[in-house]
């Protein structure tokens, strides 16, 4: 007996060690190593587009081109990359397309951004942490108009102004006639779950991705909108993506758009979530481009619709360049119903019960919108 309670302690030991070895390993292997956070991504459509790697402290890093396909590159040297950021991050707009980061040797991480620009249509720079304004050390890539102002003009945790549309008060608006009837029943609404297939969107602190709520969503949706008598049309009902297997950018927005303008959609929403670096932040946005006078009609119903049923925080309604909002030709609306990457707002999304809340907030503003001139 005692033999075999010997033999059993060995035994354990030696299963235990390499798990002790590999943990020792790991720790060795990062001490002293920056931790890059991960990848952010802000688009003012085909003019502008800005890349940001947030980082736990100052980095080295070089810059350099890679052709077929043509793809800007960054190495950030003495640096490990955290196992929960989005390996690949799809871009709205025909400025740049995928981004990718990897852990490209022990120390080094590399980013890969697909851009077809020239020398002096981009720039890579580092910033120093501002506690004061929330900001960790970051290295930013820009890419397009460089000779736009780079201050943000309101200290919003998206950088927003770099989505929004650049003299907003100077884009015709088209005056469209928003319905001959009031109410859901005939209209034809295209619903757009962002991301899908190949592109995960963002993936919150639990690992759920906004790809999965996104589409629950929109399929809860489309039983509601369906229930009132209306047409619904869907850019995808499954995990694919829209245009074509690892589709690129922008082939992938713009298959979402034709698929609303070939129907002759009354109006369009894409349902997206938001994320950010400091899980602490929360709320629900939506963005439009006012291309007609619907568009911000849209925008601030389905917003309203949203807070009142999830009772999340207002981060307010804005302009944008974002593709598929400008490049429908109905009223359009893009959702950001709640951050994934908040943990609270991650479990009520990921809920059945979240899932309801969220598609009745936008079929509330919906019918609102067709609700009264």
């Amino acid at each position: 007996m005692r033999k075999s309670i010997i033999l059993w302690l060995v035994l354990v030991c030696f299963i235990a060690s390499p798990a002790i070895v590999f943990a020792s390993d790991f720790s060795d292997r990062i001490s002293g190593l920056v931790k890059v956070q991960g990848v952010r991504v802000y688009s003012n459509g085909d003019s502008k587009v800005r890349v940001v790697l947030d980082s736990s402290g100052p980095v080295e890093y070089k810059t350099f081109v890679l052709s077929n396909p043509n793809r800007i590159a960054v190495d950030i040297k003495g640096a490990w990359l955290s196992p929960t950021a989005d390996k690949v991050t799809m871009v709205e707009g025909g400025l740049v397309g995928k981004v990718r980061i990897s852990q490209f040797d022990p120390t080094t991480v590399r980013v890969v951004v697909e851009a077809n620009v020239s020398k002096d249509r981009y720039k890579v720079f580092q910033l120093k942490e501002n506690p004061a304004a929330n900001k960790s050390n970051r290295i930013v890539m820009d890419f397009g108009d460089l000779a736009q102002d780079d201050t943000p003009k309101a200290a919003t945790v998206e950088e927003a102004t770099i989505a929004a549309v650049p003299d907003a008060d100077k884009v015709v608006t088209k005056t469209i006639k928003l319905f001959d009837t009031p109410g859901l029943k005939d209209k034809i609404i295209a619903i757009d779950p962002g991301h899908g297939g190949s592109d995960p969107g963002a993936v919150g602190p639990h690992g759920i991705t906004e790809k999965e709520i996104t589409l629950a969503v929109g399929l809860e949706l489309k039983k509601m909108l369906e229930n009132e008598g209306a047409k619904v049309i869907m850019t995808r009902i499954s995990d694919v993506d829209v245009a074509y297997a690892n589709a690129t950018a922008k082939d992938e927005l713009q298959a979402r758009a034709d698929i609303a303008n070939n129907a002759k959609a009354d109006v369009f929403v894409s349902i997206h979530m938001n994320a950010f670096v400091n899980t602490q932040v929360k709320g629900t946005a939506t963005y439009y481009y006012p291309k007609t006078n619907g568009d911000e009609r849209i925008a601030r119903f389905v917003r309203e619709g949203l807070i009142s049923q999830l009772g999340t925080d207002d981060r307010a309604m804005q302009t944008c360049n974002f593709y598929v909002v400008k490049h429908t030709t109905m009223p359009a609306t893009l959702a950001e119903v709640a951050f994934v990457s908040n943990p609270v707002e991650e479990q009520l999304l990921k809920s059945t019960e979240g899932t309801k809340k969220a598609a009745t907030g936008i079929f509330r503003g919906l019918d609102r919108y067709f609700s009264y001139e």
